[in-house]
């Protein structure tokens, strides 16, 4: 791993780790000791898998030696963030909104993982109201909105949803893809899933 990789991830007050095309973690940042409990000198040349036994928001074991999110860098495809569970050293499940960057150099991919502690909502706030980037907010799903995902969680199809709403089918994947911008998922299944933990449906 470059120099730089390293340097990268002690500039950010975020929780960072690197991990390197096998697997290993390679850097570890003092806010990540923080937050997982594991000094560096426990987490790095670790398997990622193994110490820290990722979970998707279905519980899913996400973590594993064949890493999608490293599938999808070695393929060039934008790596998006995503809501994940990371095992902790008093044993503990932590819930992380994670961002992925991906740096290539003549070894292959290694990814760097930012991790953003997800905060439990307020009763005078909506989950993920203060949020707002560009584009549009991370506020309460619009009545259209809330109206496509039931319909997703009905097992309905883009095709489906376009005729019981009378809207197009491009209209049916914009309204899709806000709910998942919304939501922080990373597919329907999961905003489905997340709708359903934040009681939206």
């Amino acid at each position: 791993m470059a120099a730089g990789t390293h340097n990268m991830i002690f500039a950010t007050g975020e929780p960072a780790f690197a991990v390197g095309g096998d697997g290993t973690i390679v850097g570890w940042n003092t806010a990540a000791s923080r937050a997982l409990g594991y000094p560096s000198s426990q987490a790095v040349g670790r398997k990622c898998w193994e110490l820290l036994q990722g979970q998707d928001a279905f519980d899913n074991q996400y973590c594993c030696e064949r890493c999608p999110l490293l599938a999808m860098a070695v393929q060039h495809k934008p790596v998006n963030r995503c809501r994940m569970s990371f095992r902790t050293a008093d044993e503990k499940l932590h819930v992380f909104t994670v961002t992925t960057l991906v740096l290539f150099d003549i070894r292959g991919a290694a990814l760097i993982h930012m991790c953003r502690t997800e905060l439990p909502p307020t009763r005078d706030k909506a989950p993920f109201a203060p949020l707002r980037e560009s584009g549009h907010g991370q506020g309460v799903l619009t009545h259209r909105e809330r109206q496509v995902l039931n319909h997703l969680a009905n097992g309905h199809t883009t095709r489906e949803i376009a005729t019981l709403l009378s809207i197009s089918g491009k209209t049916v994947r914009n309204h899709v893809e806000h709910i998942l911008h919304k939501l922080h998922a990373h597919s329907r299944l999961e905003a489905v899933a997340v709708s359903r933990r934040l009681d939206l449906h």
